[in-house]
Order: C-alpha cells, then sequence, then structure tokens
C-alpha cells in the first residue's frame, strides 16, 4: 500500500537561505509521525509544502496520490490543519466560524451538529455566544482543532497544536489525536513538546540544515549512550568515530552513542590502552526521549547560513 504522505528529494529556498534541502519523507496510513527541531529549522515550511501552500523548488511530493500544488478541492476536504495562524473570524463565536468551515469542507449541518455533540459536547466553547476575538490563545487553539477534525479527515497537518491547552484540554487533544489513528488517519505533528511527541508518535524526524534525521524509537539502544573518561584529545575522537560512534562530544569525558555495544566498547577501550591513553571509567548512560533528541544535535554542527 501507497503511503498517504510521500516526498523525495523536496528542496525549498528563500532568497539565498536552503530551508528544505533534498529531503525524503513517507507516512502510512494509521501511524503518526513526530516532527521536532530548533526554531527556524524549517519544520512549518515543510507542512506548507505538504499542503500545497508552499511551491517546491525541486522535488516530488504526493498526499493521498494527490499532488498539493495543484490545489484539488477535494483534497483539501480530506485534510485537517493546524497551522499558526488560525485564520478565524473574531466577530463569529466558535459555533459560527465551524460552520463556514464544515460547509467549506462538504460537511452537512445535522453531520456538524453530530460531532459538536459527541466530540465537544462538555465545552461550553461551542454552545455559548462568546466571540473567538475574546478567546484566550488557549481557548483558540481548541478551535483550531475542533475544526481540523471536522468530516473525519484522512490526513493531519498539526503545527504546534498543544501550545496553551490546560490538562483537560491536552488530554482531549490526545484523544482526538488516537482516535482518528485508530480509523487509519495518518498523521503529522510538529511542535517543540517533546512530551507530546514522544507519548503519542510512532515515529519521530529532527528537522536540521533541511534535512530529516529519524530516531529508530523501537531500537533498545535508542536511549542510550556511552561515557569513557579518558583524555580530551583528536586521537580519541578518532578512535570512537572508526568504531561507529556517533554523536562524538567531550564535556568532562567523551560522551557517544554506539551499536552493538557488547563487541565495540572493549574493542574502543583496547585501542585507547594500546595508544597509551589512561581509561578511568566507562559506564552506560541512560537518557530521556528528550535527552536522546539533544544529544542528536550536540553531535552534529548547525551549518552556517549560505
Amino acid at each position: 500500500m501507497a503511503p498517504v504522505i510521500f516526498a523525495t528529494d523536496l528542496s525549498k529556498s528563500f532568497g539565498k537561505y536552503c530551508i528544505i534541502d533534498s529531503l525524503s519523507l513517507q507516512v502510512e496510513a494509521g501511524s503518526i509521525y513526530g516532527l521536532v527541531g530548533l526554531n527556524g529549522a524549517g519544520k512549518t515550511t515543510l507542512l506548507r509544502l505538504l499542503l500545497g501552500i508552499l511551491q517546491p523548488d525541486r522535488g516530488t511530493i504526493r498526499v493521498m496520490g494527490r499532488t498539493p500544488w495543484h490545489h484539488d478541492r477535494n483534497f483539501y476536504r480530506q485534510c485537517g490543519v493546524v497551522l499558526e495562524s488560525d485564520g478565524f473570524w473574531g466577530n463569529l463565536t466558535a459555533a459560527e466560524n465551524c460552520a463556514i468551515y464544515a460547509s467549506v469542507k462538504g460537511v452537512s449541518p445535522r453531520e456538524l451538529a453530530d460531532y459538536l455533540a459527541a466530540t465537544w459536547k462538555d465545552n461550553a466553547l461551542f454552545t455559548g455566544n462568546k466571540k473567538v476575538k475574546h478567546f484566550s490563545r488557549g481557548e483558540r487553539m481548541q478551535c483550531a482543532l475542533c475544526r481540523a477534525f471536522i468530516g473525519q479527515a484522512s490526513v493531519y497537518f498539526l503545527d504546534e497544536p498543544a501550545v496553551a491547552l490546560d490538562l483537560h484540554a491536552y488530554d482531549h487533544f490526545k484523544d482526538l489525536v488516537r482516535n482518528a489513528r485508530q480509523r487509519g488517519a495518518a498523521l503529522i505533528i510538529s511542535s517543540h513538546q517533546l512530551d507530546t511527541i514522544d507519548e503519542l508518535c510512532d515515529r519521530v524526524g529532527i528537522l536540521r540544515d533541511g534535512t530529516l534525521t529519524e530516531i529508530d524509537r523501537s531500537s533498545r539502544n535508542a536511549g542510550v549512550s556511552w561515557y569513557i573518561d579518558t583524555e580530551d584529545s583528536p586521537t580519541v575522537n578518532d578512535v570512537l568515530v572508526r568504531a561507529g560512534g556517533t554523536s562524538v562530544r567531550f564535556e568532562g569525558g567523551w560522551h557517544f552513542s554506539i551499536d552493538d555495544a557488547a563487541t565495540n566498547i572493549p574493542a574502543i577501550i583496547g585501542s585507547l590502552v594500546a595508544l597509551g591513553c589512561a581509561v578511568r571509567e566507562v559506564r552506560r548512560e541512560e537518557h530521556d526521549f528528550g535527552s536522546a533528541i539533544r544529544m542528536l544535535y550536540a553531535g552534529r554542527p548547525r551549518r552556517e547560513a549560505q
């Protein structure tokens, strides 16, 4: 079965700044892809490319078998979207805003009423007369989520969807996402909130320098690194890299990740001792999800703008 979201050799620049550089991505039906990266890394740009809001300079994009840049009405009816600009009419209520978007998506007033009653029945935002312009940031985000999940879309692009949500609203958001996955939708969630990504996503990609580095969530070593207390020298760095070490850095000692530690760690120690390096301590370090991501950033120098 073809992936719901498919991109290959995707590139986008703004002037002299290359934001997306030969990027490839696949997201299958019934899966949630987490997208993380520093401010300005290009996460929102990537989502806008996948939605057809921006045209790529190079590469191929297929979402549900369609080319987003063709701006097919039926394509957008199958998308659920949360972006930075919510696009609400401030002088209308949440329910009135949702009615407009539902009609555009081909959802009847009866279907919308059933959806609101079933999914948002305990939320006064959709039954009261308070206008959206008077909503807090968290209330506007709830409205954006409500709109995104109108009509049971096949694919979702959610950019920072948990920002400013209180505990109750956040739990509701997670239920919406999990229910969408259960019925076979494909979702991309872009967020700085690593707990959200860790809790919900099947796969996670780190966007940096225009490319994606995917984290293997199933690997038993995904959250593990190693520490060796020995001298700070290029010789030690070379030994670690030649042995297959990644994210190698010196911070009071050498920190790195490596596959097949049972074989490679003894070999590294043997090489260091043979070179006359004093090995004072070797230990395995456990990391939570956020720490694992920070390690990947620390091990890769950031490219300067061209």
